[in-house]
């Protein structure tokens, strides 16, 4: 789905805001000048904007996009409150905003609000669990059976020895310590260990997106919807990335 956006003028309010005769951001390919900003922040954060970068540049080559990246990222956005991504874009929950408008192609803008309606789960609270190494046991809201077979997915991101391996599963269960067990059958305990297991199929992930292809998303989305069918009491996919020293 391709929605055209217009960009009416938005009053920015960063602290890193500068006057109107000013330049919107200084010349990358410059010297460092005793006037720059100086911005104290985090190598994750800066991870989050050169992926929500990425997700920008790759949208508007997929979908021949006639907008440059660096002026998307450069310009203040409804979507993050006026704030241009690439401020808004070093907190997560920006970055997220920023990953699903690009990664599901949307356009260029929205309000806040409809991003935010996109990233709530349907009928059920977020149940993810960040299971801790010692007992490989999910955290007490996800522990919860949710009485009924439903569809459960699970990213893992592990580096460690001679391997690093990024990892979605997705699968029918009851319960995620049933989905924990099979990471532990496929994977082995200590990887498992470092499993995010969460209730239902959520696209906008980093690491879904980047694994999944999009047939395989469309036939996850397909067995989610029709969970009562009993060919899809089976259903589980496994797809990983692994390399090894």
């Amino acid at each position: 789905m391709n929605v055209h956006v217009h960009e009416p003028a938005i009053s920015r309010t960063s602290p890193l805001a500068k006057p109107a005769s000013d330049a919107m951001f200084a010349d990358p390919l410059d010297h460092d000048q005793p006037s720059d900003e100086i911005v104290v922040t985090t190598l994750r954060a800066i991870s989050r904007v050169a992926l929500v970068a990425s997700e920008t540049a790759t949208h508007f080559q997929r979908e021949s996009v006639a907008h440059d990246p660096m002026t998307w990222m450069l310009s203040p956005r409804r979507m993050f409150e006026g704030l241009s991504p690439i401020e808004a874009c070093l907190d997560r929950d920006n970055c997220m905003r920023g990953v699903l408008v690009h990664g599901l192609s949307l356009g260029l803008d929205f309000d806040a609000a409809d991003v935010d309606f996109l990233l709530k789960d349907d009928d059920e609270p977020n149940l993810q669990s960040r299971t801790p190494p010692s007992g490989m046991r999910p955290d007490n809201s996800a522990r919860r059976s949710t009485g009924r077979a439903r569809l459960w997915t699970a990213t893992i991101a592990y580096t460690g020895g001679n391997i690093m391996l990024q990892a979605f599963h997705a699968s029918i269960a009851r319960d995620p310590e049933d989905v924990a067990e099979r990471l532990r059958l496929r994977f082995g305990a200590h990887i498992a260990a470092r499993a995010d297991i969460r209730l239902g199929f959520h696209p906008a992930s980093p690491l879904t997106m980047a694994l999944v292809p999009d047939a395989v998303a469309d036939a996850i989305r397909k067995v989610e919807r029709d969970l009562r069918k009993p060919a899809n009491l089976g259903f589980a996919v496994d797809i990983e990335q692994r390399i090894e020293a």
